[in-house]
């Protein structure tokens, strides 16, 4: 008897967490199993990237061109396929209390980021467009004071400098 009650409620939960699964895929919601909250913020179909310093003890203030969030209006040119630069633009900073802020990129995109700290040296960091996954693709560079990088994604939101 109590075997059959075991079972009976083993098999009512797995049928309605199949019917969840079965809903949300009906109505074409994409099931968000991202554990960063803000990556929520980012539109559904789009890149969820994060920008983070290396070393942790250093504080950069980076000018961001082209994302998918910030304030619209901001455009830029830089080499190949980043010739054309538009969408949102913000001023991202960073330093040993906040090491990694998130930004939203659209596929098949192009971004610039400008380090504007001032202070005469180079801000390095660690750049995704797939902060959202286990194991995601990362780029370490290093921009020299005033000096820009241009970054182009992919449909899978794979980041490629742009040259």
């Amino acid at each position: 008897m109590i075997c059959t009650l075991f079972l009976s409620v083993i098999n009512f939960s797995c049928e309605k967490a199949d019917q969840n699964i079965t809903r949300n895929a009906q109505n074409n919601k994409q099931l968000d199993s991202r554990t960063v909250p803000a990556c929520a913020n980012c539109p559904i179909d789009d890149c969820c990237c994060s920008v983070e310093i290396y070393p942790t003890n250093q504080s950069v203030n980076l000018r961001f061109c082209g994302t998918s969030d910030g304030a619209s209006g901001c455009t830029d040119s830089g080499p190949g396929n980043c010739s054309s630069i538009s969408g949102g633009g913000q001023t991202i900073s960073l330093d040993p209390n906040n090491i990694r802020k998130l930004f939203c990129m659209s596929h098949n995109d192009a971004f610039s980021i400008q380090n504007i700290t001032g202070l005469g040296v180079g801000a390095t960091i660690v750049l995704s467009c797939q902060h959202d996954l286990t194991h995601p693709q990362t780029d370490t560079i290093t921009i020299a004071d005033t000096g820009k990088a241009y970054f182009a994604t992919n449909g899978s939101c794979v980041i490629a400098e742009c040259q």
